[in-house]
């Protein structure tokens, strides 16, 4: 994706930004850690080879994270680097566009960067309403649609189900919200029950 993503911004330039930061989405943190370890060697030892098969070579120059190993006071210098585009000149301040940013379900509340439209999600999300708020992230700017590609893992029940039923899953995905948790013997919980 990233490689097919360079031949769109040599081709195109600017308007291709949206699709230049690859967002990656794992369900946990050993998950990541290992893409983290891939992302170093492999996809970029790949991604500068990548003319070999019709696309583009492409650098994997900036990376970044979003999850709980990160400090809570790096989190606001992170997302404004997320807004960095690529404009192919050299960036002001040296704040370069992120090509790559590794994350957890940190991103599906409150992150909001709209240039993004590129999410690669490893695996089902936990649940339904996870996964509607991590794969929104993509695609909220109007100069470019998202894409959100899901890679099931076929040894996984869960992800096997969801690929068997992938068209009706995502047809009545807001039907299959899971319920929020409610304290049973709240003060506001008896109120509501016994009113009724």
């Amino acid at each position: 994706m990233m490689a097919a993503s360079q031949v769109l911004y040599e081709k195109h330039g600017a308007a291709a930004d949206p699709w230049m930061t690859t967002v990656g989405y794992f369900n946990a943190l050993r998950e990541l850690g290992g893409m983290r370890r891939m992302l170093d060697d492999d996809v970029s030892n790949r991604l500068r080879r990548t003319d070999r098969r019709g696309l583009a070579p492409r650098y994997v120059n900036e990376e970044s994270e979003l999850t709980s190993r990160i400090s809570s006071s790096e989190i606001p210098s992170t997302l404004d680097q997320l807004g960095v585009r690529f404009t192919g000149t050299k960036p002001e301040k040296n704040r370069y566009p992120v090509d790559v940013v590794l994350a957890t379900n940190m991103i599906s509340v409150g992150v909001d960067v709209p240039r993004l439209g590129l999410m690669i999600c490893s695996g089902q999300p936990k649940t339904t309403a996870e996964y509607i708020q991590a794969t929104s992230r993509v695609g909220r700017d109007t100069a470019g649609p998202g894409l959100v590609i899901t890679l099931y893992n076929w040894a996984r029940p869960r992800d096997l189900s969801h690929y068997e039923t992938f068209d009706h899953y995502h047809q009545t995905y807001y039907r299959q919200v899971e319920a929020l948790s409610v304290t049973p013997f709240a003060r506001r919980a008896l109120d509501r029950g016994l009113l009724r």
